[in-house]
């Protein structure tokens, strides 16, 4: 039986000792490192995705969603167009998705727009029973060819009520719903006054009595007898409120303002529950 080399077995012995902690000690640091890389992600995503995004969103949960300006939701755009960036869940990324898509179907009606048509529409309606006619004259045209044709011309009124933006008088107008600032005479012999809204008398008049080059429009001959002036007649007898109301785009324009209400107190549930977990993990034991 040969001599033992104690020399060479303790040599291997702490060789292989010494191989075990490096290991060991190699194995911790990079699950350290690992571990704090993780971390560093996870507080970033917090910070540049998931709290700017709640932050977008707040107002609009809280009923900050104004019917008359676009909601532009930078952020969520951003999340929603490039969306292979981010890597959100499944589930919320859908959410954000749909979210999305109501704001941009919430943008693209107009309802400044919308109101403005129907206040063109009542004063041409007006117009052609007070005076008769939307139509002011004809002329008669021919080209070199011999060819002739007619051109109607409108009435001065009719053309600038249709080419005149009145954005600020309607949007002011929409805002005062039933708060009538303004009142007609329908009965002189009992001083009887009806409330009417000044600002569709105020529109109605800028056209009515328009001044061109410094020559002030004049009205044909009435029709029939008002008791008040033309435009104070077509506010009284043609309800704006009652036409704009039953229109198909501004029912749906509310009708989206709620659904991204909703929708956007749902994504921003869902926002608080993964920042939420973010903070509890990897950030409670840094305070």
């Amino acid at each position: 039986m040969g001599i033992i080399e104690w020399e060479t077995v303790l040599t291997d012995v702490l060789s292989g000792s010494a191989v075990l902690i490096i290991g060991a000690v190699g194995g911790g640091l990079f699950g350290y490192f690992r571990g704090k890389k993780k971390s560093v992600l996870a507080i970033e995503r917090k910070n540049m995705i998931y709290q700017p995004l709640l932050d977008e969103l707040n107002p609009i949960s809280n009923f900050e969603l104004n019917v008359f300006k676009n909601e532009e939701a930078s952020i969520l755009k951003e999340v929603v167009t490039n969306e292979y960036k981010y890597g959100l869940s499944t589930e919320l990324q859908e959410k954000c998705n749909q979210l999305y898509s109501l704001i941009q179907q919430f943008n693209k009606i107009n309802l400044v727009s919308v109101a403005q048509n129907k206040i063109v529409g009542i004063f041409e309606s007006g117009y052609r029973e007070i005076f008769g006619s939307i139509i002011d004259g004809i002329s008669n045209n021919k080209d070199r060819d011999g060819n002739e044709w007619e051109v109607e011309h409108l009435a001065l009124p009719v053309e600038l009520i249709r080419r005149t933006d009145f954005k600020k008088s309607i949007i002011n107008l929409l805002n005062n719903e039933e708060l009538y600032d303004s009142e007609v005479c329908v009965d002189e012999n009992n001083n009887i006054f009806v409330p009417i809204y000044g600002e569709l008398v105020h529109v109605y008049n800028s056209v009515l009595h328009a001044t061109i080059n410094g020559v002030s429009n004049q009205l044909p001959p009435l029709k029939k007898e008002l008791g008040m002036s033309p435009a104070e007649y077509m506010a009284l007898n043609y309800d704006f409120f009652k036409i704009f109301n039953a229109d198909t785009q501004k029912i749906r324009k509310y009708e989206l303002r709620e659904e991204i209400i909703f929708k956007s107190q749902e994504v921003i549930e869902d926002l608080k529950e993964v920042i939420r977990k973010i903070v509890q993990i990897y950030e409670v034991e840094e305070v």
